[in-house]
């Protein structure tokens, strides 16, 4: 797919989070974290959890 037009200013990604923020994917990982995103409709036992970030090499 190819989109053309003015530049929507940067985004972050950080797992399933997408914010031109920090401060707001920091947010939703606590969230997530805490169990305040809604269930999906169906599928409400299954819970995945947001991945650790990686050692660093010591």
């Amino acid at each position: 797919m190819l989109i053309g037009g003015k530049r929507l200013g940067e985004r972050l990604v950080d797992w399933n989070f997408v914010s031109s923020r920090r401060e707001r994917i920091e947010q939703a990982k606590r969230d997530w974290r805490a169990g305040r995103f809604p269930k999906v409709p169906g599928d409400e036992l299954e819970f995945i959890p947001l991945p650790e970030p990686a050692a660093s090499p010591s």
